[in-house]
């Protein structure tokens, strides 16, 4: 049975924000059972929305959200290349759905939308604090989930993602409270290779 991505109240409303006249409905690649990005077939178009796609004179689509969930991604390289094909602005890329992969870590794709506010993660492979550290680099994220990854079995794992990641109101579908962060402030984060002190 496929696995499905779910969404809480609290993210279904920030999701609503990102979407306006301004752009058409998200760009949905989920269960194309891709394993790679940079061999992506540009011309393949996104799954059936509701909502009428909206396309540029370029051909490119208008649209401020990617979904790729359920497929075999092992990493995110490509995941720039592949924006820069088929949306028009991807540096207004508010949200990236990479839930249910195989993903191990995070490449400097990433780091091209610096619009990025949600950031769904959940059901990959990542194992270590320092996969993720890349995604501190992004200034607008908002929301992120990481359940349903090895990392989360870390001891006090939800108090040293908040403390990385200090502007976070939401992790794994729940919101963040001022007690969990004030928790966060002097936190250890304890990884693979050593302990590093994180303050906020």
């Amino acid at each position: 049975m496929p696995k499905l991505s779910k969404t809480t109240d609290m993210d279904a409303s920030f999701s609503s924000s990102l979407s306006n006249n301004q752009y058409g409905p998200p760009l949905d690649y989920s269960f194309r059972n891709i394993s790679s990005l940079e061999k992506l077939e540009r011309n393949r178009p996104p799954r059936q929305s509701l909502r009428k796609q909206r396309r540029s004179p370029s051909g490119r689509y208008n649209s401020n959200v990617i979904r790729l969930a359920n497929n075999n991604l092992v990493d995110t390289t490509g995941l720039y290349k592949m924006a820069l094909d088929v949306v028009e602005f991807p540096e207004d890329i508010a949200w990236l759905d990479l839930s249910f992969n195989d993903i191990t870590s995070i490449s400097n794709d990433i780091l091209e939308f610096p619009a990025l506010k949600m950031i769904y993660l959940h059901g990959n492979k990542i194992r270590r604090f320092a996969d993720i550290q890349k995604l501190q680099q992004l200034p607008n994220l908002y929301s992120l989930t990481l359940h349903g990854n090895p990392i989360e079995n870390y001891p006090n794992y939800r108090s040293s993602i908040i403390c990385m990641f200090p502007q976070l109101k939401s992790l794994d579908f729940a919101k963040v409270t001022e007690a969990e962060k004030d928790k966060a402030k002097l936190h250890i984060i304890v990884n693979n290779t050593n302990v590093k002190k994180y303050s906020v």
